[in-house]
């Protein structure tokens, strides 16, 4: 945690929490856990009200990464964090939660915030926020900066006409403000052409995607899942008792004994209904970067996409095995699907990835495709598992990661299309940072 020469961390932290009244700091918080981003997502809600209840009670001591590991996450109190980055990853998700809720609620009397580089909140009025940079800072609007004019006498004529002026009033430019001007425009330059080479690389990735798009088009893969119906269930029950849950109406796993089964007429296809966590996660990915661009989105499920959808606006797919759409785009391509675990070069066939049984350690396909047979730019996010597809927006989500990816692309591969694959470790079934393992331009 970085903190100023003449404070120490600890004082910071005080003066910090303290900004917002504690009671002002919990009902914000109690909105910002009813809201969309954070609804159905308990960990997520358990994660920032840890985080505020220690920042308020000042136990800085507890929110450093192995005690959050210890408490929330069951983590061994001496666990190596460089092996298992879990906190560092749900925390950074938590943050593009928090981003997503004041996209929506831009009138919160009280920011709650968690700075890059520390797990502990901070809270602001939302006139300490600065204001939003433009989207492109190289074509927007410059930052305007006071001229300073002449005065103007009392005895000035306001229609123009020659009268007689004090000294004090003529229109000159003295040394200072002429310096003052020329140090404005500078300090501009430097802010509008200053920009970090990741960012730089970041928006070249996705602008075929921001440019010009009021709309993305986000298709987001099916899992054939079959559900036991109310009366399955009530038929299982006349023979096998209740928990209090159940009596309640709780859908819970049967626990089939060896060779009991259940009759097929009351399994159904749940078609269009459930997501796996590593598709919500890439889906969230995605969202957190749209926002920021106040670009819509219109989420379907694959089963609901057509050719002629994906013809209308830029299109991001997510996931592999369980979406048509990917295999379709990707069948042609250099990098591709081959049966449940596989990733293959149809270059050099004899070089495959194969994810192991457990899924902990596996890969996945990222690709930008322009102009593809749509006429529109595609984004592919598919990997063998959900942890996979999951990685791979963390990845393209990752200002840092589109940085390295650049380096090993030539010039000028802004305007072609991109296609990699990533390794990524899976522990807790929670991915790890993605690694490019292959890399093709077109």
């Amino acid at each position: 945690m970085r903190t100023t020469d003449a404070v120490s961390s600890g004082e910071v932290e005080r003066q910090e929490s303290h900004r917002a009244d504690p009671h002002e700091v919990e009902q914000t918080l109690s909105a910002i856990l009813q809201s969309a981003p954070f609804r159905s997502a308990k960990q997520m809600q358990k994660l920032l009200r840890f985080i505020v209840s220690e920042t308020l009670a000042g136990h800085s001591e507890m929110l450093k990464e192995r005690s959050i590991g210890s408490h929330l996450f069951d983590k061994r109190p001496d666990y190596d964090t460089n092996s298992d980055p879990v906190v560092r990853l749900r925390v950074a998700e938590l943050r593009k939660r928090l981003a997503l809720y004041y996209q929506g609620s831009p009138d919160e009397t009280i920011l709650i915030n968690i700075p890059s580089g520390s797990f502990r909140a901070v809270f602001e009025r939302p006139g300490k926020r600065p204001g939003p940079l433009p989207s492109d800072p190289l074509n927007g609007p410059e930052t305007p900066f006071p001229l300073i004019l002449p005065t103007v006498s009392a005895t000035e004529s306001v229609t123009g006409k020659a009268v007689e002026k004090t000294s004090s009033s003529r229109f000159h430019w003295k040394p200072w403000a002429a310096a003052a001007c020329v140090l404005a425009m500078l300090l501009i330059g430097l802010f509008r052409y200053s920009r970090s080479p990741e960012d730089r690389a970041f928006e070249k990735f996705w602008a075929p995607v921001l440019e010009n798009s009021r709309t993305v088009l986000i298709g987001i893969g099916n899992n054939p899942i079959y559900e036991l119906s109310n009366a399955g269930e009530d038929a299982y029950y006349r023979d096998h008792p209740k928990t209090r849950f159940q009596e309640m109406g709780h859908h819970s796993y049967l626990p089939l004994a060896p060779g009991e089964s259940i009759d097929s007429q009351y399994l159904h296809p749940a078609a269009n209904t459930y997501l796996t966590i590593g598709d919500v996660g890439a889906l969230s990915d995605i969202e957190y970067i749209l926002a920021q661009q106040h670009i819509k989105i219109d989420v379907r499920f694959v089963n609901d996409l057509t050719y002629g959808d994906l013809r209308q606006n830029p299109t991001v797919l997510i996931g592999a095995h369980n979406n048509v759409w990917t295999l379709n785009m990707t069948e042609d391509l250099r990098f591709g699907f081959q049966g449940h675990s596989t990733i293959i070069d149809r270059f050099s066939p004899a070089k495959q990835w194969t994810a192991n049984a457990d899924r902990s350690e596996t890969y996945a396909i990222a690709a930008r495709l322009l102009n593809q047979w749509n006429g529109k730019v595609v984004v592919v996010l598919g990997g063998v598992g959900y942890a996979a597809t999951r990685a791979a927006g963390d990845f393209i989500a990752d200002p840092q990661s589109i940085a390295q990816m650049a380096k090993s692309l030539p010039k000028d591969w802004e305007k072609k299309n991109i296609e990699l694959v990533l390794h990524t470790t899976v522990k807790n079934q929670v991915p790890g940072p993605a690694e490019i393992v292959a890399v093709y331009s077109w």
